[in-house]
């Protein structure tokens, strides 16, 4: 089942809602309405099969050096 990205039109709450079918609208978690709009996300991608989270980063550090926030979108910033 694939995880759908929403924003209710009401209270503008944004959330994440795991769907059976891609037609089910869910209703929004903080306030009930049922008008909400699906949103577009990036897909998640796989490993690259390296030990080192942040392997492709121009910034080195990661996890084991006690990372970084560089924004680089490359997973290892916290």
């Amino acid at each position: 089942m694939p995880i759908y990205e929403y924003k209710c039109e009401k209270c503008g709450k944004a959330f994440e809602e795991l769907v059976r079918n891609a037609s089910e609208t869910p209703n929004c978690p903080s306030c009930g309405s049922n008008e909400v709009a699906k949103r577009m996300s990036a897909p998640a991608s796989g490993s690259s099969g390296e030990s080192d989270p942040c392997g492709g980063c121009e910034y080195g550090g990661g996890k084991s050096s006690g990372g970084h926030s560089c924004g680089c979108g490359c997973g290892c910033c916290h």
